[in-house]
């Protein structure tokens, strides 16, 4: 994997007795303590991660709530995860909006900052994969590195898009319709 925002294809899906692992990996050349913030902090959160407006509540202990609220499309949203593991600032895991997921992020620091390492774990892969969660989380990660060097850059469809067909190619997404 690279330190460049438009990492290619780099996730992965493995496919496991309860259902799969989503993988990525990212060099960051940022310490652990200023990815774990971007990560963690509300208000870096909301800048990166969800492909539409939210404001972000983040209660950092084991047994607290992540709670993004937004209204994509005029319509109110709620996504409510709740932490089951934490470690400043080297582990994060958290349930996920489907049942039986969760999320897992591990910070390794480098000498030239850290390695994120995002694992998705999902009970279905088929629903995943129509999901688009490959895509999803890969345009999430194509924003952070911008927002580390202090840059936060908007949601991009057309980026999503290319992504999707790439994914599709290699069955880790549903085929993009149209031209």
């Amino acid at each position: 994997m690279s330190n460049d925002t438009d990492a290619r294809d780099d996730g992965t899906l493995e496919r496991t007795a309860d259902g799969g692992v989503i993988r990525f990996e990212r060099h960051l050349a940022h310490p652990i303590g200023t990815v774990w913030d971007a990560i963690t902090n509300p208000a870096r959160l909301a800048d990166w991660w969800l492909p539409f407006d939210a404001d972000v509540t983040v209660d950092l202990r084991e047994g607290g709530q992540i709670v993004f609220a937004g209204a994509p499309d005029g319509e109110p949203v709620t996504i409510t995860c709740t932490i089951l593991r934490v470690e400043p600032p080297t582990l994060l895991e958290h349930t996920h909006v489907d049942a039986h997921s969760s999320m897992r992020w591990e910070l390794e620091p480098v000498d030239a900052g850290c390695v994120l390492r995002l694992s998705h774990f999902v009970p279905d892969t088929e629903a995943a994969i129509e999901r688009c969660y490959v895509v999803g989380l890969h345009a999430s990660l194509a924003r952070l590195a911008p927002l580390l060097d202090g840059q936060a850059v908007p949601w991009d469809w057309d980026g999503f898009a290319e992504a999707q067909a790439r994914y599709a190619r290699t069955g880790l997404a549903p085929q993009v319709d149209g031209p």
